[in-house]
């Protein structure tokens, strides 16, 4: 999810300020490279046979699959993502440029046809991770258009702030604070948005069935309310928005606001979207097998025959 939301982020700020913010950018792509790199490790990691799944053309060869979509697409977006770094870096396109000099050439026109390609890969990615969850029909809580919606939402707000880092910290490019501001309108909509998706999500899932209200429990006030409650809706969408607030009401007074204020609130947004993730993924129970009124009935016999 931070990998598609920076790289999508980057992506429309250089096809609409091509050779501009080089270091946002720069560091806006390496990020959704190393994430993805990261995401596919854990991915591999999970499989019963981690080196033969590396092998996607002898592993991963059923078309009507979810993993083997998701499998190819996150390699074809991979590349994509590593090509876009590697043209966008300038020491590392400038020796590309001397060792192939039509690739130098071409340079602008590749980053620009990249992004393109980039973008689509990015939200696909995005969408992806919920879509596979929602295939797994034992698990109610994730059988639900929302949760696709939710983390494409989350991965989107996680990659803003990430790349809001990059120009908070490092980019001192003319013109980088109508960037940072337009970052911050950004952050603002999407954790407003991910607010009522998440909303609906638990409402929704509260009222679909006894094992899915069973599930959702978990995260408001079971076992996992204390990490759903402050670090998801506190810290992961609180604390964003007040930063963002904050940045774009002292920039209209003319005021300025260190460092400190949008790094810390993008930080916020990062724990806020890692641990949404993790409490969904611990909250999938299995559905029961057997309805609780059989159950019922069966202790009600067990109880007369004893």
């Amino acid at each position: 999810g931070l990998s598609a939301g920076a790289f999508l982020t980057v992506s429309i700020l250089h096809l609409v300020k091509p050779d501009r913010f080089k270091k946002t950018v720069t560091g806006g792509v390496w990020t959704a490279v190393a994430a993805l790199a990261i995401g596919l490790l854990a991915l591999v990691s999970e499989v019963e046979k981690p080196f033969q799944a590396m092998i996607l053309f002898k592993s991963f060869v059923n078309g009507s699959s979810w993993m083997t979509v998701g499998a190819w697409l996150l390699l074809v977006t991979f590349v994509v993502f590593v090509l876009s770094a590697l043209f966008t870096t300038d020491k590392i396109a400038d020796w590309l440029g001397s060792a192939c000099k039509p690739l130098g050439r071409a340079r602008a026109g590749i980053n620009k046809v990249l992004a393109v390609i980039g973008i689509p890969l990015a939200l696909a990615v995005a969408v992806y991770t919920g879509v596979l969850l929602g295939a797994a029909p034992a698990i109610p809580l994730w059988g639900t258009w929302l949760l696709p919606a939710l983390f494409t939402v989350s991965a989107l707000d996680t990659g803003v702030a990430a790349v809001s880092i990059f120009a908070a910290a490092m980019d001192r490019d003319e013109g980088i604070e109508r960037v940072r501001a337009t970052l911050e309108k950004a952050v603002i909509g999407l954790v407003v948005l991910e607010a009522v998706v998440l909303a609906a999500f638990v409402l929704t899932m509260q009222g679909a069935g006894a094992d899915e209200a069973r599930a959702i429990g978990l995260l408001t006030e079971g076992a996992l309310g204390v990490q759903f409650w402050l670090l998801v809706v506190a810290v992961g969408l609180g604390c964003p928005l007040i930063a963002a607030i904050t940045q774009l009401v002292a920039s209209r007074q003319k005021g300025k606001v260190g460092p400190a204020v949008p790094v810390g609130g993008a930080a916020c947004a990062l724990v806020g979207g890692f641990t949404l993730r993790f409490v969904v993924l611990a909250a999938g129970l299995h559905a029961a097998l057997v309805s609780p009124a059989a159950l019922q009935a069966a202790q009600g016999a067990l109880m007369l025959i004893s």
